[in-house]
């Protein structure tokens, strides 16, 4: 092969390479900025590289980069032809209205197309940047590490994932980086082999590479040890509650404000606090009554009053507590800053820890039953408190037998409606319930509806509706796609359709168990586990919590007092898990995968438990065959430097490193030059051993190199040959 066809394919490598990492960078761009024609901004980029590839003169190349980017934007803007007239007018107009925008300096109207030509731009100069790179520096290292950056910014701030592209450019970014190294090294050495020479050199660096990448995806990898920043530092920065994109409101954790309902749910697996009890509940905080049609808002029935209760002393609010032998107690320690306490259902007292200072007041919100913790009415913050509560046990007998008439003020406050709601949304309400007698029934009714007619949980592409939607009329009708919020708003909302008091209800789905002592479990409850549900008021009993988010179990208890065949059907206990069944699915897929790349690391650990002995011996012969390379390098290593400079030439880019390297060589041979002796004087003990003045003529051009930088007069083939002898002398 040609050395000019092998330099050209050379670098036709490396450009590929490059497409493959500019593409990296495009590709996330692309995505998060909705921008289309990809395609045609990666065919910019080829014909960029392929015109360096084959150095066309820069008048030529500047007028395919020129015409291009004028098709490409008066294409895309104005679907004309940059042959017509009309096409030519366009361009013209782009120029003559972003030159006047410019000049008085006005960046933030300059048109879409125009910025698109400053964006090919920065492309074109990117690419010359990275020929110059390659070419001239021969290598690409900072490239790479600014391309990792770029991604990994991405991947951890936005919604894309990064995970494959960071894995690519990697892997390619480091046989680049090795190739132009030793691309460089030969370089500097003045050293020119054949084709298949360099090709044997580089095929061992791309093998170990490839090699360790695919180690690396294969073995078993631990989960991350640290919970994800981003969410935590949005909500700490005042963020945390929600996040206006293009797709809706996407929530991270526990948010206040609930009024426009929708969109994508970020997942954050930060803890927020662990507790300490004997089952599994859902955790209170708050209830909210007023549909808006886009959200919930709180009411203000009671206008700036609260209930307010010391450390210890019984709390009072709307909700039934269980009989007092049944008391339980629930430690909770808090990990995120919340400005509020958080309730287990049949809530009796607040044990504060330190409470000798009787100045911590708890404070009941009357609207929203929310307790939040003050010292002088100041809002604070616990880290840990002790609940008593007393689970509520509803009597079937009682639930079955309405005989109790509904009080007027809860009827006119929990009925409410938008008047904009869809008469179809009633409608529905009234066909769930046809049948059925009691409340109760009706509001079985309305939380099984959820799970037998093609809804499905997702946290992903959730719709949000319009400016003349309904919230619910979308999840009921269009969508069926939705999380915790969707389900719950709408069967608030038919249930007050058919007339039955009904609430919205946040607070925290019951986590996971990590530590068992005894009787007691303690359960992590994360940013993930938020939650909404539903509180129906039925006569006789008061209200009672209904779940109606598929793959979520409800924690109410009722005692069967009266011969029935619902207990089957109605009975769900606290201890079930309360995760989502595409959750559940998930996490056994995933625990699945584990198990496999456990099973791979298990056999990897037992093949060497069984071949022990043999990689023992294998270890030991590595290592002495590695320590006697280094005991007999004054016998090897000449000759590889003998070798390696075989078809070098003696020239004055060569000269200074290869005297370098007969000096190091005299060295290992026991030739070591003393502190503050000449080179001449050492040459002389060199030529004295050897009987020769081969020493003494090199280090004599070498003096005259350093000191003279000329070397105009000297024979650099008869000193190659005195290089060589002495070289040859020292392994002799």
């Amino acid at each position: 092969m040609k050395k000019n066809n092998f330099k050209r394919l050379e670098l036709a490598l490396y450009y590929v390479v490059v497409f493959f990492i500019l593409r990296e960078w495009l590709v996330p761009i692309m995505e998060l900025t909705g921008t289309g024609y990809t395609s045609l901004i990666l065919l910019f980029i080829a014909i960029n590289l392929v015109l360096n590839l084959f150095k066309v003169h820069y008048s030529i190349s500047w007028v395919i980069k020129l015409v291009y980017m004028s098709w490409f934007i008066v294409f895309v803007y104005s679907g004309q032809s940059i042959l017509s007239v009309d096409g030519f007018l366009f361009l013209l107009d782009i120029f003559k209205t972003n030159s006047a925008i410019i000049i008085q300096s006005d960046w933030v109207h300059v048109t879409d197309p125009f910025r698109t030509l400053l964006f090919f731009i920065l492309i074109w100069m990117l690419i010359y940047l990275i020929h110059h790179w390659i070419t001239v520096r021969m290598t690409i290292f900072y490239f790479i590490v600014l391309t990792v950056f770029f991604i990994a910014t991405l991947d951890t701030f936005t919604e894309y994932d990064g995970s494959n592209a960071i894995i690519k450019i990697v892997l390619l970014g480091l046989m680049m980086t090795s190739i132009l190294f030793i691309k460089r090294l030969l370089s500097q050495s003045n050293v020119h082999i054949a084709w298949f020479k360099y090709i044997k050199l580089v095929m061992p660096i791309v093998f170990l590479i490839g090699l360790s990448g695919i180690v690396a995806i294969l073995l078993p990898k631990s989960p991350p040890q640290w919970p994800d920043p981003v969410p935590f530092i949005k909500s700490a920065a005042g963020q945390g509650e929600e996040i206006d994109n293009r797709d809706g409101v996407s929530k991270v954790g526990y948010g206040e404000n609930d009024s426009r309902l929708g969109g994508s749910f970020i997942a954050d697996d930060t803890v927020v606090f662990l507790a300490q009890a004997e089952t599994k509940q859902y955790w209170r905080v708050e209830t909210k009554d007023i549909y808006t049609s886009k959200g919930w808002e709180k009411s203000d029935y009671f206008v700036g009053t609260a209930s307010v209760y010391l450390p210890n002393e019984p709390i009072y609010h709307s909700l039934p507590v269980g009989p007092e032998e049944e008391t339980q107690s629930a430690s909770i320690q808090v990990l995120y800053p919340f400005e509020f306490i958080i309730q287990p259902y049949g809530l009796k007292s607040i044990e504060v820890d330190g409470t000798a200072d009787g100045s911590i007041e708890l404070h009941m919100d009357d609207n929203s039953e929310k307790l939040i913790p003050k010292v002088n009415n100041s809002t604070i913050t616990l880290d840990n408190y002790l609940v008593q509560y007393s689970k509520p046990v509803y009597l079937y007998s009682e639930l079955k037998n309405p005989t109790e008439e509904m009080n007027p003020f809860i009827q006119e406050r929990y009925l409410q409606l938008p008047e904009t709601l869809p008469s179809r949304v009633r409608d529905l309400a009234e066909e769930i319930v046809a049948g059925e007698e009691t409340p109760y029934d009706k509001a079985r009714a309305i939380e099984m509806y959820f799970r037998q007619n093609g809804f499905r949980y997702s946290t992903d592409n959730v719709a949000v509706p319009a400016e003349d939607q309904d919230y619910v009329d979308q999840f009921l009708f269009e969508t069926k796609i939705g999380y915790c919020d969707n389900f719950s708003t709408s069967m608030v909302v038919l249930l007050r359709s058919i007339g039955i008091p009904a609430r919205w209800v946040k607070g925290f789905a019951g986590g996971d168990v990590i530590n068992t002592d005894g009787a007691v479990k303690e359960f992590q409850v994360t940013n993930n586990d938020a939650h909404s549900w539903v509180e129906a008021y039925i006569p006789n009993v008061g209200w009672i919590n209904f779940e109606p988010t598929i793959g979520f179990n409800n924690t109410r208890t009722i005692n069967y007092d009266v011969q029935t065949n619902a207990y089957q059907q109605e009975e769900l206990t606290v201890d079930e898990e309360t995760e989502p069944d595409e959750t559940v699915e998930e996490e056994e897929e995933e625990q699945q995968k584990t198990t496999e790349k456990n099973n791979i690391l298990s056999t990897f650990v037992d093949f060497i438990k069984e071949h022990k002995v043999v990689l023992i011996f294998v270890f030991i012969v590595l290592v002495l065959f590695a320590f006697s390379l280094y005991k007999l390098r004054r016998k090897w290593l000449p000759k590889v430097y003998v070798r390696m400079n075989k078809q070098k030439q003696f020239s004055e880019a060569s000269f200074e490193a290869m005297y370098l390297q007969l000096l190091k060589i005299l060295e290992l041979k026991g030739f070591k030059r003393l502190e503050g002796q000449t080179l001449q004087s050492f040459a002389a003990e060199v030529d004295a051993y050897y009987s020769t003045k081969h020493m003494s003529n090199i280090t004599k051009a070498y003096e005259q190199f350093i000191y003279a930088k000329d070397l105009r007069e000297v024979d650099f083939d008869e000193m190659k040959e005195s290089w060589e002898y002495l070289i040859n002398q020292t392994t002799s």
